[in-house]
């Protein structure tokens, strides 16, 4: 299909992905990764061209009505945002910032040259699936009851906090080309203020360390106190913005 010059196309398989050029999205180093991500769950890819070339990334999970454009381009940015008109109750990712209903959420990081230093006050411990989709159903009946199997097979690590032989808390982290993505972390409201999240934290940036990541982040709402603080005292610092539109 195409629109004003614009060219879509749909990625089908893994096979399918193509090279994407620098600059595309301060999320460069994880396109790939997410689009193999997304297919696994049975969601869809495409990809906007025109006569320069590749100009953006759009994937799109059915299950959570839930999509995200990385593109720098407004052109791109605007096609797939019509797009999800036809899919009521969805939400859009992206970089671009429009004058929509919107919540925003800052990207936190953090470089990975120093020798990272935490004292633990819980066990911090990979489990195996079966506790991981207990705990995703229970807590986030939103997610597409496919994608914790899929992260893992796609390379996430997944680190869970148990409170009396509880799964209390849970947090995920990705990494591709150096760069370490911290994400999915929550903590059952009865056990928060615990310390629980900080030390999630911690065990994530420690992994990253330990596999060479030179970079980890964090997308954090900018409603999310709790949240924010834990990220500063791993000195991470807001480094950008992404926008969720409804």
């Amino acid at each position: 299909m195409s629109t004003d010059l614009l060219q879509v196309s749909k990625i089908k398989t893994s096979s399918d992905i193509p090279r994407f050029p620098s600059g595309l999205s301060f999320f460069d180093a994880f396109l790939a990764y997410h689009i193999r991500e997304v297919l696994g769950v049975g969601g869809s890819a495409y990809v906007a061209s025109d006569i320069n070339g590749i100009l953006g990334v759009f994937i799109y999970d059915g299950y959570e009505r839930t999509g995200t454009v990385y593109t720098q381009s407004r052109k791109v940015f605007d096609y797939f945002r019509r797009f999800l008109c036809d899919a009521p109750s969805s939400y859009l990712f992206a970089e671009i910032e429009a004058n929509l209903s919107r919540e925003i959420f800052d990207i936190y990081s953090t470089a990975l040259r120093d020798s990272i230093t935490h004292n633990f006050e819980y066990e911090v411990a990979s489990p195996k699936l079966d506790e991981i989709e207990q705990f995703m159903s229970a807590t986030h009946s939103d997610v597409n009851p496919s994608w914790s199997k899929v992260a893992l097979q796609n390379g996430d690590k997944c680190f869970i906090v148990r409170f009396k032989d509880k799964c209390v808390g849970c947090a995920w982290v990705s990494l591709a080309s150096g760069m370490g993505r911290l994400h999915t972390l929550y903590v059952k409201p009865e056990y928060r203020r615990m310390g629980i999240g900080e030390d999630l934290l911690f065990a994530r940036l420690l992994w990253l360390k330990l596999k060479g990541a030179k970079l980890a982040f964090s997308e954090i709402s900018e409603s999310n106190v709790a949240s924010i603080s834990i990220a500063r005292k791993a000195n991470m610092h807001r480094s950008g913005h992404v926008y969720m539109y409804s």
